[in-house]
């Protein structure tokens, strides 16, 4: 006999309904009592696990939204350029704790599968083979934005323009 059909033999859904029905069909004077309370505890059961089923892990701030009504038209370049310098730094230590964040819940899902039995290596591989194609394709589309646009030096606040192709403008 096979594995599977010991595993049907135990595991019938049909034999189940028929034993269910044989106890329903007796005359028993707390079968809807038994009835409500095996309800109950089944919802009750997968209430439970819907609910804790959920994340249990603190879910990051809410970032609190700035409204920029209008700018100081008396800005002078130097000012504006220093105020994107400022906000460029703080978009980076954003980003930075954002990466802080995910690595420790990397971390906890590898602790968690680690004290389970799971094996996470090939999830941990996988996921760092993602994200080094993301920071792969992330470079080359701020190389090419450079490239095209230009840059400010983020210590000086220099404007570095981007530089022309060879054979770019020669009407070649």
């Amino acid at each position: 006999m096979s594995v599977i059909t010991r595993y049907l033999r135990l595991f019938n859904p049909l034999l189940a309904f028929r034993d269910f029905r044989d106890v329903w069909e007796q005359d028993t004077p707390h079968r809807g009592r038994n009835l409500l309370m095996a309800g109950a505890a089944t919802c009750a059961i997968f209430s439970a696990m819907a609910i804790m089923g959920r994340s249990q892990m603190a879910a990051p701030p809410v970032p609190e939204i700035t409204w920029i009504t209008q700018y100081d038209a008396e800005r002078s370049d130097k000012e504006i350029i220093a105020e994107n310098i400022e906000n460029q730094r703080e978009k980076e230590e954003l980003f930075a704790l954002r990466d802080a964040q995910r690595a420790e819940m990397r971390r906890t899902y590898e602790v968690i599968g680690n004290a389970t039995g799971v094996d996470t290596s090939d999830a941990k591989a996988e996921g760092e083979a993602e994200r080094a194609e993301y920071e792969r394709k992330l470079a080359k589309a701020r190389a090419e934005a450079v490239a095209r646009y230009g840059t400010i030096d983020p210590e000086t606040g220099a404007i570095i323009m981007p530089t022309a192709p060879e054979g770019a403008g020669d009407g070649n």
